[in-house]
């Protein structure tokens, strides 16, 4: 048994759960959240940040599964989750029949026919009569999406809807905090309590990748992480590539003793793996922003602005530009020296992402 890589909601919760390293710390804070809910009454919306592939749908599963275990939390919390990808949301009303829809294909049907009314109000109502005195618990992936969808007018009757209905608790996530909940000028503003997802460390990648070699019975893997130098292996690829779960669990799909044992084949076998992943997102990217990712990975390290514009041949204003479209996709981070505050520096967000264009050849 193993995780699919980008839907784990295809997953059985129990078996998620079983499958399930690390971040114990933050399962317990959000199970406890929704059971505490279902006792008081209160509605702590939360958002869970991290970047793709961190784990963020995985986490929201295991900690719905486990808090709607407790008979007494599923008879008073109606869970609504809402797609991940949320392609069928343009608007606020449109999110009200995909709240509906998620409910039930009944509910779906009257919510369209109230959309075609132009009645969002009578969408609202019906949502609610449906919950019958349940807290709704509405999880929501990649907010930010949903957020641009509906628009800040769309956001503001959310809010309303949520805040006079009192029966309403939102679980979000998104790749990394954005304005519509961490400024001033929009609805939902301060709203949201925010975890960041921490990265896996050496001891649960280990783990990880152990119980993958046990799935598979291959006892020479298991006995070889045991060891001092599976160990040192281990820790290595994890320098280079971090923690990202995604990652480990591509790599514990592809290794056996001897790659793991030569470093080298291990790295390019997870490089390989993540090849269709990275060539459709680089495919997505304009051609200029293209151009500066191939350019950054091609780098040692973090460049200045006007230093990449002159290497991709074009203007300083057009490159801060590109910068800057790719920073809000979180393609690259930027940062600032204490000598130097004036100068911002940019580099690659996923470290893997450098090592994967040099493989390929970029």
């Amino acid at each position: 048994m193993s995780i699919p890589l980008f839907t784990p909601s295809a997953v059985p919760p129990d078996e998620l759960d079983a499958l399930t390293v690390g971040r114990s710390n933050l399962l317990e804070t959000l199970t406890n959240r929704i059971s505490s809910s279902a006792r008081d009454g209160s509605r702590p919306h939360t958002l869970l940040v991290g970047p793709r592939g961190a784990g963020k749908t995985h986490i929201l599963q295991i900690a719905l599964h486990r808090a709607l275990s407790t008979p007494s939390t599923s008879r008073s919390v109606l869970p609504v989750r809402i797609a991940e990808d949320s392609l069928a949301i343009a608007s606020y009303t449109d999110l009200l029949v995909e709240i509906a829809r998620a409910i039930s294909s009944e509910l779906g049907e009257r919510a369209g026919a109230l959309r075609r009314d132009r009645d969002p109000v009578g969408i609202e109502a019906a949502v609610i009569d449906e919950a019958a005195g349940r807290t709704i618990l509405l999880t929501i992936e990649n907010l930010d999406r949903v957020f641009d969808g509906i628009g800040t007018a769309g956001q503001g009757s959310l809010r309303a809807w949520v805040e006079t209905s009192t029966a309403i608790m939102i679980f979000a996530t998104a790749p990394a905090l954005f304005a519509g909940i961490s400024s001033r000028d929009y609805p939902w503003y301060g709203s949201f309590m925010v975890e960041m997802i921490p990265d896996l460390g050496i001891d649960d990648v280990a783990t990880l990748v152990t119980q993958a070699a046990q799935r598979r019975g291959d006892n020479d893997l298991v006995a070889f992480l045991g060891s001092a130098t599976g160990r040192d292996r281990i820790t290595a690829i994890h320098r280079l590539a971090g923690g990202t779960p995604r990652m480990w669990h591509v790599l514990s799909e592809c290794v056996d003793v001897g790659r793991l044992d030569a470093l080298i084949p291990a790295i390019e076998a997870l490089l390989d793996r993540l090849a269709p992943h990275y060539q459709q997102r680089l495919w997505q990217l304009p051609a200029g922003e293209q151009r500066l990712v191939v350019e950054l990975a091609r780098s040692p390290g973090p460049r200045t602005v006007s230093d990449l514009a002159d290497a991709v041949g074009v203007s300083n204003q057009s490159a801060s530009a590109a910068l800057g479209r790719l920073a809000a996709d979180h393609w690259v981070t930027s940062s600032k020296t204490d000598a130097d505050r004036r100068t911002s520096w940019y580099d690659l967000t996923e470290p893997l992402l450098r090592d994967y264009l040099r493989y390929r050849g970029g």
